[in-house]
């Protein structure tokens, strides 16, 4: 453990930029990618096998670029990319940072990640990742989830590409609002005993963990103080829709929607989810639900378009504070970090395969007075409370299942009431303190 402790320090170290660095001019750079596959695909996400039998709206791959250069040459760079995926593969984030390092010499590949929606409509990245349960190899009309990588791997690319190459002066400011749109979907019994979805069950005592109904927003602007984009970070998932037999990006969809139709087509929507692992979208809350229905009824609208509609609100409440405070030399920050995590003894895996997390890659950007940090987990929502709480960042935004895929981590009181998301995990209680601690260490390195 001492050993992995160096590494991690010297590792860490080693990717911080000189400070001469800190405060230079902005620039900008966005492109999209449409990855919808192209055949049909098997629908990864849900435990029985679903083939999809038409598309229903687009997959994409959002990137956003930013560099800064001082006069003096020094750089610090980061290229992020969100995708309308279930997760990301430890070798899809490889493969992609080898191709973009060819593509483009004057960036650091490194300094490249990638955080996916957890779209449960949409492709696997692994043939064979679910043992077998998602087997098509009888179907050759059937994407396999190879093909789909290298698809997806160059449209994302060629993408990275263009952002890369179109990046322009510009700046960035902050919001933070509020919209009730996920529920911790975890219940405890009056036995102690846990499972999903148990508000109606005899003995429910109460839900297990919190949930989180801020709105983190970063909004982009050119030179000449015009929108660009939108980073939008919610503790919810995109599981509205989870169990259908189409592709689908689910709420995220309309909510791009909804967006481009107030502020333009040309503005780009970037969606990370954060510390969301025992979260799901408040469509799955029994409590209020048949009140919910009716409301929608009385609307027109789906769950969707209310999720989307609730996103479009807060980004109208705050905006115009957040466009009245723009950086355009803020200090930038990119870490890049190996951080060694226990694994659970004896190991309980799960039904699907997963990255190691002994190292797991980690991403610290600093941006001005906000911080963005990864984690390559389903990560139980009390974890990301604990690191914002002690991070010196104003607004610390959390990015789940980035870099890689290692599983669930639950807490100990989940593990304690078990149930599933908290019985077959990779990395547990001990594993995710260990977390805590190296991300808080790595963020508040940032202000030394």
């Amino acid at each position: 453990m001492i050993t992995a402790l160096i590494l991690t320090f010297f590792m860490t170290c080693a990717s911080v930029p000189d400070l001469s660095a800190r405060e230079s001019q902005l620039h900008v750079g966005w492109a999209v990618a449409d990855v919808t596959p192209q055949r049909p695909v098997a629908l990864i996400g849900q435990m029985h096998k679903r083939i999809s039998e038409s598309v229903n709206d687009p997959l994409n791959a959002t990137v956003l670029a930013l560099e800064t250069k001082s006069s003096e040459g020094v750089k610090e760079q980061a290229i992020m990319v969100s995708c309308d995926l279930l997760w990301i593969r430890a070798q899809t984030q490889k493969k992609l940072q080898s191709l973009v390092g060819k593509k483009l010499p004057d960036f650091d590949a490194s300094k490249l990640f990638i955080n996916a929606t957890h779209t449960h409509t949409g492709p696997g990245l692994i043939d064979n990742e679910f043992f077998g349960l998602y087997n098509t190899t009888d179907d050759q009309m059937i994407m396999p989830p190879s093909a789909y990588e290298a698809f997806f791997i160059e449209k994302t690319a060629d993408a990275i590409v263009k952002a890369w190459k179109g990046r322009k002066p510009g700046g960035f400011s902050w919001g933070l609002g509020n919209a009730l749109l996920g529920h911790n979907r975890r219940t405890v019994k009056s036995d102690g005993t846990a499972r999903m979805y148990g508000v109606s069950d005899p003995g429910f005592s109460y839900y297990e963990g919190t949930q989180d109904n801020r709105v983190q927003l970063l909004f982009f602007w050119d030179a000449g103080k015009s929108l660009t984009g939108i980073v939008i970070n919610t503790a919810t998932t995109a599981q509205v829709t989870g169990g259908a037999s189409y592709i689908s990006s689910d709420f995220y969809h309309e909510a791009r929607q909804a967006i481009k139709e107030r502020y333009g087509e040309d503005i780009f929507v970037f969606i990370q989810v954060g510390a969301a692992g025992d979260i799901v979208p408040f469509v799955h809350e029994q409590t209020y639900r048949r009140a919910e229905n009716i409301m929608l009824e009385r609307k027109g609208i789906t769950f969707r378009q209310e999720m989307a509609g609730r996103l479009l609100n807060t980004i109208d409440e705050v905006m115009p504070w957040a466009k009245n405070d723009i950086e355009y030399t803020p200090i930038f920050r990119h870490t890049v970090a190996k951080v060694y995590l226990p694994v659970t003894e004896p190991p309980a895996p799960p039904f699907y395969m997963t990255d190691d997390a002994d190292p797991a890659e980690i991403h610290i950007i600093r941006l001005g007075d906000i911080v963005i940090a990864t984690n390559p987990f389903e990560l139980f929502i009390d974890y990301g409370i604990r690191i914002k709480a002690q991070s010196n960042a104003v607004l610390t935004f959390l990015v789940q299942l980035s870099c890689q895929h290692s599983g669930y981590l639950p807490t100990s009181r989940a593990v304690e009431g078990g149930g599933y998301s908290a019985e077959k995990y990779l990395v547990g209680p001990e594993g995710g303190d260990k977390l805590v601690e190296e991300t808080i260490k790595l963020i508040n390195q940032m202000w030394e």
